[in-house]
């Protein structure tokens, strides 16, 4: 259960729930990223500790504490109403976003085959999967560092202007140098970047506008559906109409 749909189940007024949802979707969770206390949306985070930690970094905040008086108490409660949640919905009934996707059994696959006993005799495989990371990952800073200047540092979605939580994101899958090209990668935020690579989310190519998949039901990423594209002011550095078409076809296609 979704924090959003639980918090409806409580005793709360329907209009004092709705406040309370926005400000953990709304504020909190724009505090939270611009400070660097996570590169998660809160209604990720389901561990205790983890949101303790943070809930603790925003009571300290300056802006946190202006804006809690002047709201009464508002955003202390909001906080308090997310670990009354995680207190009392069993973790397994928390569906982070990335359970929901539609790769969901390969993803269980690959994570079973990876929790094998340890065997130092399958130490030849490792070593080569590792060197096709290292593989990967190069030339990724450079790509990044392009892409944010393109960006102007902001994401592509959502506008947010916290670099440190903003990440190179390949339109269609790293396959080689070429790939990292401008017109194949996207600016996003870090929580949007695995939604994009699960297949969760597009962009329609031709209005460029965003798609949520129905299976995010949580509407801090649905309010971005329909949203239009942020686009580099170059037209050379804009997202590739072939490869945006690719990742829809993908993402609107699959069961």
């Amino acid at each position: 259960m979704e924090f959003s749909e639980w918090i409806k189940s409580t005793e709360l007024l329907k209009k004092s729930a709705g406040s309370y949802a926005g400000a953990i979707n709304g504020c909190l969770n724009e505090w939270a990223h611009q400070e660097g206390l996570t590169s998660k949306d809160i209604v990720q985070i389901i561990d205790v500790e983890e949101f303790e930690t943070l809930s603790t970094g925003l009571r300290q905040l300056k802006e946190y504490k202006d804006r809690n008086v002047r709201g009464h108490g508002m955003y202390a409660a909001a906080l308090k109403l997310y670990r009354r949640y995680l207190d009392e919905v069993e973790p397994s009934v928390i569906v982070p976003p990335d359970e929901q996707s539609p790769h969901k059994e390969q993803l269980n696959t690959i994570e079973a085959e990876q929790s094998k006993s340890f065997d130092p005799e399958d130490q030849h495989d490792a070593r080569q999967r590792v060197l096709r990371e290292v593989v990967r990952r190069r030339g990724q800073p450079a790509f990044r560092k392009k892409l944010i200047s393109a960006y102007d540092g902001r994401c592509a979605i959502t506008d947010c202007p916290v670099t440190s939580v903003l990440e190179a994101a390949h339109i269609t899958p790293y396959l080689g140098p070429d790939t990292n090209s401008i017109s194949n990668g996207l600016l996003l935020r870090a929580d949007l970047h695995t939604l994009w690579d699960l297949a969760l989310i597009a962009v329609e190519p031709t209005l460029r506008t965003v798609w949520v998949s129905p299976q995010v039901n949580d509407p801090a990423y649905q309010a971005f559906s329909g949203a239009q594209l942020r686009e580099p002011l170059n037209h050379h550095q804009r997202p590739s109409v072939s490869a945006l078409k690719r990742q829809w076809e993908i993402a609107v296609n699959e069961p």
